[in-house]
């Protein structure tokens, strides 16, 4: 699927430079060049109006990529590079920072500690409260002594 994709990006990269300035095309490599020419789609057709600016037209993510590939290693000057560079870096931080705080194995055991400090938060503020235990009076056991002798003659019966 990838390999579909870079190879119809390719076909539009070449597409577009075909429009592009020469002086500017000639600063790319001609093996970069082949490259792309070697992976382009042969069934693949780019249809771009270049009337339009490049921002204009219909380009895929891959081509994206590509012509940027192509803008920062080439096109454009230190301070430019620099900026992109910076850019991308802080694209990609900002991408793990978001990763990190979504990280599912973050978040449960996050939960799980809440969880447990709720618990002990009750425990800390849940009062134990004495109850008093009242013994049998001696005259109530008395009685239910003499009632188990009665029952258990009519169990001899």
């Amino acid at each position: 699927m990838r390999e579909t994709e870079y190879s119809e990006a390719a076909v539009e990269v070449l597409d577009i430079l075909n429009y592009t300035n020469k002086e500017d095309v000639a600063r790319i490599p001609q093996s970069f060049i082949k490259f792309l020419t070697d992976i382009s789609s042969k069934n693949y057709k780019a249809k771009f109006n270049h009337e339009q600016p490049i921002n204009g037209l219909n380009l895929k993510k891959q081509t994206k990529e590509l012509l940027g590939f192509i803008y920062i290693t080439w096109w454009a000057n230190s301070e430019e590079r620099e900026k992109y560079k910076k850019l991308i870096h802080n694209e990609n931080s900002t991408k793990e920072e978001i990763k990190e705080s979504y990280n599912v194995n973050e978040i449960f055991k996050n939960k799980k500690e809440e969880k447990e400090n709720k618990i002990i938060q009750n425990e800390s503020t849940t009062e134990t409260n004495i109850v008093e235990y009242k013994e049998k009076s001696l005259l109530k056991k008395f009685i239910n002594k003499i009632l188990s002798f009665f029952d258990s003659k009519k169990e001899r019966r």
